[in-house]
């Protein structure tokens, strides 16, 4: 199960790279553009994620800090945005490789954004933080179709096929 999950952060890593390659064909305007999709725009989304991924991973490590917000944009400038994007897959795989697999057996207390207390299981919780990025990366590949730009499949089939070819 663990190589599993360090598969999810690699292929994780492997589609954000390829939709940031996307994401930076937009003028700063239209990424910022108003839309009725989460949070607003595709920066906010993609501000979101990396907030969230931020949060998952100081309550899977106790590293990092607490997140205040995840509603927050404190990335306008998009190559701020990526870089942060690109370290925060940085550390997800780095978490996930050195993750014992005894651990997903376990339970993972955290508080939420509203503080409360919370404990769950921790499978759940990092079947979670993979499942999030899906969610977000989905919403920011059909708003680039939007603007006219026809993003690369990102599923994780497609991940297994592209290191198969690599290796080849």
């Amino acid at each position: 199960m663990q190589d599993y999950f360090a598969t999810l952060a690699l292929a994780n890593r492997w589609a954000n790279a390829l939709l940031y390659a996307e994401l930076a064909k937009l003028s700063p305007a239209q990424l910022a553009q108003a839309s009725e999709a989460n949070f607003g725009s595709m920066l906010a989304i993609a501000n979101h994620t990396v907030l969230a991924d931020r949060a998952w991973l100081c309550r899977f490590t106790g590293e990092g800090g607490p997140v205040a917000s995840v509603d927050a944009v404190p990335w306008p400038d998009f190559a701020d945005l990526r870089a942060a994007r690109e370290a925060g897959d940085a550390r997800m795989v780095a978490f996930t490789e050195g993750l014992a697999p005894e651990r997903l057996a376990g339970t993972l207390r955290y508080r939420d954004m509203k503080g409360r207390d919370c404990a769950e299981p921790f499978l759940l919780c990092l079947g979670h933080f993979y499942n999030h990025q899906t969610f977000h990366r989905g919403q920011l590949h059909a708003l680039l179709g939007l603007c006219g730009i026809k993003a690369p499949n990102l599923d994780l089939i497609y991940y297994h096929v592209a290191q198969r070819r690599a290796s080849a």
